[in-house]
């Protein structure tokens, strides 16, 4: 399962993916969608979206963390901060 696919939510890299996959689904029977979701293109279109979607998660977890580190460091050191 992938998260919300809102576009003001992700990068344009991602968007770019999410709307090329919207956009086949749309304009194909659900027949042609099963075939080539096994078979071919959405597959491999689906698998980089995801991949998309994955790095870029990663990466807002990775600013995340280093926030929350830099945060929690300057709570435990608080004169650090007052004499600078």
């Amino acid at each position: 399962m992938h998260p919300d696919l809102s576009s003001h939510l992700h990068i344009e890299e991602c968007n770019a993916l999410i709307n090329l996959l919207k956009e086949c689904h749309e304009h194909h029977s659900i027949l042609k969608i099963f075939l080539k979701i096994f078979f071919g293109h959405y597959r491999d279109l689906s698998r980089e979206m995801r991949n998309c979607l994955k790095n870029e998660y990663m990466e807002k977890k990775t600013k995340s963390r280093a926030h929350y580190n830099a945060m929690w460091k300057r709570l435990l050191n608080p004169t650090e901060e007052s004499e600078k």
